[in-house]
């Protein structure tokens, strides 16, 4: 059998020239990767074995990660393997070690390359407030957030501090200083890394996606709290829709206010909330197509009175400022002829 480390380094390397986003490592199949959003078999490549994830895992993995994957069956983590950076997901199925491998680029990639409207350049004019970037699992939230603070850290002069599990894009500081703390890692918890903003001068907080409910519920109070101070903060979170996004937050804090406080709150502090997915182009790639719910007066007042279901018709009545639902979005790239409709 071909050197455990030599094997990896080479299947990712090859996902990577062939311009894929995922490795797949699975017992009883092929390598698999996704390429522009389909999944492809690496051709040539024998099915894999139990022996051979296992000993690849040994190969990337520390002592302390082995440890953590023994005691909770899964560990979520950012590796440098073969001259590439990828964020990592070792688990089991079926009582076996199962392996993927998301690639994640070395340049950060700019609001034009991303192809964000103007609009979302606006947002980062807001000294204060909550920006939501929402979207579903592989929907590339997390390049559009890391796009936003890198345009954050290239054009102004701010105190920027990161909150991410594990920490995935690199930022090198330019006109502004910008801090990366990984849980578990420079910081114990996500309260303690809150705690910390709330009580230093920060300027802009990104937190990256909280997949545990528990702990996103109780951290809300302190993201509100920062929010509503003289902190821009932007939240990433997995949803599809603003109205998810908007229930998501306020089932959260449901639970540490009441609810008509709750809502008064969010309308106050709530900037806007970017939504993103990632649509097959007609002829190859993907493309970006955005829900973008700005927090005017018709939709402060909506979320004030409950009336979320109604910010669909304030997106579609506001679309000179820039709003825009996901339908509009998706129909816009159907009417041009970049994408399919079988293919949304």
């Amino acid at each position: 059998m071909e050197v455990p480390s030599i094997f990896l380094n080479r299947i990712l390397s090859e996902m990577v020239q062939k311009n894929g986003s995922d490795l797949h490592l699975a017992v009883g199949s092929p390598p698999i990767i996704r390429i522009n959003g389909q999944f492809v078999p690496l051709a040539g490549q024998k099915m894999v074995t139990s022996e051979m994830i296992n000993k690849i895992t040994e190969t990337f993995l520390d002592l302390d990660e082995i440890v953590k994957l023994k005691e909770t069956k899964g560990v979520n983590l950012v590796k440098n393997i073969s001259k590439f950076r990828f964020r990592v997901n070792v688990f089991y199925q079926k009582g076996l070690l199962a392996l993927s491998f998301h690639y994640i680029p070395g340049a950060i990639k700019s609001f034009n390359d991303l192809g964000l409207v103007e609009v979302c350049r606006n947002f980062l004019q807001a000294a204060s407030g909550l920006l939501i970037i929402a979207g579903a699992a592989n929907s590339g939230k997390t390049t559009t957030a890391a796009a936003f603070i890198e345009e954050l850290n290239k054009t102004k002069v701010l105190n920027i501090v990161t909150i991410e599990d594990p920490i995935e894009y690199l930022f090198v500081s330019k006109t502004s200083l910008v801090m990366q703390r990984q849980i578990g890692v420079d910081v114990n918890t996500v309260a303690d890394a809150l705690d910390y903003c709330l009580s230093e001068d920060m300027d802009v907080v990104y937190i990256n996606e909280i997949k545990d409910n528990q702990v996103f519920n109780s951290v809300m109070p302190k993201i509100f709290e920062l929010a509503s101070g003289n902190c821009l903060v932007v939240l990433e979170i997995n949803a599809d829709s603003s109205n998810r996004v908007l229930e998501k937050v306020l089932a959260g804090m449901a639970i540490n206010l009441p609810t008509e406080a709750a809502r008064y709150n969010l309308a106050d502090i709530l900037i806007g909330i970017l939504v993103q997915k990632l649509v097959k182009r007609r002829g190859g790639g993907l493309v970006l197509a955005n829900e973008i719910l700005l927090n005017n007066a018709s939709a402060k007042s909506l979320i004030r009175e409950g009336k979320i279901y109604q910010l669909e018709s304030v997106m579609q009545t506001s679309r000179k400022e820039g709003m825009i639902s996901m339908n509009k979005s998706l129909n816009n790239l159907i009417e041009s002829g970049e994408v399919r409709r079988e293919d949304i």
